[in-house]
């Protein structure tokens, strides 16, 4: 897609991407938090359930990190993790479609519906995830454990919600039946309960109405696309660019723009200065 007549030209253009990301409107006019307020924090939320060594697909990272950036601000004081939604993503191996309009879910969410979700998800006391029939990947240790006691829905981590929206886009795009507690299983590896996506699909449902059609308009879907690709490449972006080493000093600061015009005027103008 484009915006505002420009076209894409590659690594020379990043940092437009970056700006496009931003400006990115949400389809359902409703206000959606700023990439920045979860992607330092995500990228670093430790992977609780990553299996060693479980290989994730690269094309992945940007739907992602846009589906953390999605959920609901007010949903959680947790923070998401972008490496435990690419992990699902890759587990459930979803056509790029498919969770798009999974984005298109999650984009139409507000702040009331995290204040449903919050009064209505189920807690966990010392709950064992069952062993799925349909189990076909090699199990997880952490599967069949014991939860710990969740005193608070701050302790439901967030991805949960992910999670309910990938299966909704699921069930109506591709007709999968398969069961809660093999969605639970295999995508999520464990970490909820069937009750708990079941009771996030239902909350996700009452707030779209029921009507996913609307979602599954052509403009929506490509918007989605375009968006899960720059929010990869802005969040890529980022991670590479470089920081201040502690010992730099303003001589090697000055050092850098020396020979720069302007960066010359404006320390001549320092010196002219009284008291400088």
């Amino acid at each position: 897609m484009r915006r505002d007549g420009q076209k894409y030209v590659g690594a020379e253009d990043e940092i437009w991407d970056e700006d496009s990301y931003f400006t990115y409107r949400p389809l359902s006019n409703l206000p959606t938090p700023p990439p920045s307020s979860r992607n330092s924090s995500a990228a670093q939320s430790p992977k609780t359930t990553l299996d060693d060594g479980e290989e994730l697909q690269a094309k992945y990272r940007g739907p992602a990190v846009h589906l953390v950036n999605l959920i609901p601000s007010t949903a959680s004081l947790a923070n998401a993790s972008i490496p435990l939604v690419q992990a699902m993503l890759t587990r459930a191996d979803l056509p790029l479609e498919t969770v798009a309009l999974a984005v298109c879910i999650l984009d139409s969410l507000d702040a009331r519906f995290a204040r449903t979700w919050r009064l209505s998800c189920p807690l966990l006391s010392g709950y064992i995830a069952p062993r799925s029939k349909r189990h076909t990947l090699p199990s997880s240790p952490f599967v069949h454990s014991q939860f710990p006691n969740q005193l608070h829905i701050d302790s439901v981590n967030p991805e949960l919600i992910v999670l309910s929206a990938l299966v909704i886009a699921s069930k109506f795009t591709q007709d999968h039946q398969d069961s809660s507690h093999h969605y639970c299983n295999i995508w999520g590896r464990g970490m909820w309960s069937a009750e708990q996506l079941n009771v996030t699909e239902r909350c996700i449902m009452e707030r779209l109405e029921y009507r996913i059609m609307p979602l599954c308009e052509e403009s929506c879907i490509t918007d989605a696309m375009v968006d899960m690709q720059l929010a990869g490449r802005h969040h890529d972006w980022h991670s590479r660019q470089p920081t201040p080493p502690e010992s730099l000093t303003p001589h090697s600061v000055e050092g850098l723009f020396r020979g720069c015009d302007w960066f010359i005027g404006f320390m001549n103008h320092l010196d002219r200065l009284p008291g400088i």
